[in-house]
């Protein structure tokens, strides 16, 4: 067997599998890649729905709570209507 022809088998089996290995290395980069591209365009889609949904929140936000000013102003005026009822019953009871 003569050496030229041995060089070439082993640079053309190494050639093979390097271009074997290589393809296998381009075809999950590019699987990669794609899988990126659908998570990105779920992201956005998720973003979006969340923007939406803590709009609608912020939006809902004065039907479900109150404001501290009008929760004190009504104290004061429930406040104010117990010192009636007080004043009252301890008018009643001096009369008696």
């Amino acid at each position: 067997m003569d050496t030229q022809f041995l060089y070439n088998a082993i640079f053309g089996v190494v050639s093979f599998l390097g271009g074997w290995i290589f393809k296998m290395i381009w075809s999950r980069i590019t699987d990669i890649d794609n899988d990126l591209e659908g998570l990105e365009k779920h992201h956005e889609e998720d973003l979006k729905e969340i923007r939406k949904e803590m709009g609608e929140l912020a939006l809902s936000l004065p039907e479900k709570y109150v404001a501290k000013q009008d929760l004190e102003k009504l104290i004061d005026f429930i406040n104010e209507r117990f010192n009636k009822l007080e004043n009252k019953i301890d008018d009643l009871k001096e009369t008696r």
